[in-house]
Order: structure tokens, then C-alpha cells, then sequence
């Protein structure tokens, strides 16, 4: 079951973003196994990220496996709130 993930990080900027993602994520060089679509976008509060994953199962492996070491490594703030997961009834992508 595919399922779409909400993550907002409060005072997050871009540059801090980018250096994370050229590490562990769509940008590092190494596949993200289990990501479908991934959007991340700049607020006024921070950075709001929207993923689409194949799997919760897909989402948790790669989070507690690759991403959160790195987050931790740079400094990145938790959360504002867990993020919000919905259950995916369809998806498409152009490509």
C-alpha cells in the first residue's frame, strides 16, 4: 500500500536542506529504495517535504537507516509534529 508523508521542519532553510539531500537523498547518488514522488518545498515557517513511498515499511527503513543519522549530524531541528501519513488510493507519475 503506497502512502503519501507530510514532514514540516520549523526554521529549515534551503541550503540546509539541499546539503542533506546531496548525502542521503534523491541527490546523493544512491537510490532512495521504496520513494515514489519526493517535493520539497520552502515556507515562510521552514520546509515542508511530501513523499510518496511505496510502503510505510518503505518510508521507516530509509528514515531510521539513512536520513536520520544525517539529520542528526547536521543539526536539523525534530519535527514540528510526527509527520502526518495517509493510505494512497492512486498515484501518477508523468515520466
Amino acid at each position: 500500500m503506497a502512502v503519501l508523508i507530510e514532514t514540516e521542519f520549523q526554521g529549515v532553510t534551503a541550503q540546509q536542506y539541499d546539503a542533506v539531500d546531496q548525502r542521503a537523498g534523491t541527490r546523493s547518488g544512491r537510490p532512495v529504495e521504496g520513494l515514489i514522488c519526493h517535493t520539497a518545498m520552502v515556507t515562510g515557517a521552514g520546509l515542508r517535504v511530501v513523499d510518496v513511498w511505496e510502503s510505510p515499511e518503505a518510508f521507516q527503513a530509509y528514515f531510521t537507516q539513512r536520513l536520520e543519522p544525517l539529520l542528526k549530524e547536521q543539526d536539523f531541528p525534530d519535527p514540528s509534529a510526527p509527520p502526518s501519513v495517509s493510505e494512497v488510493h492512486y498515484h501518477y507519475n508523468r515520466g
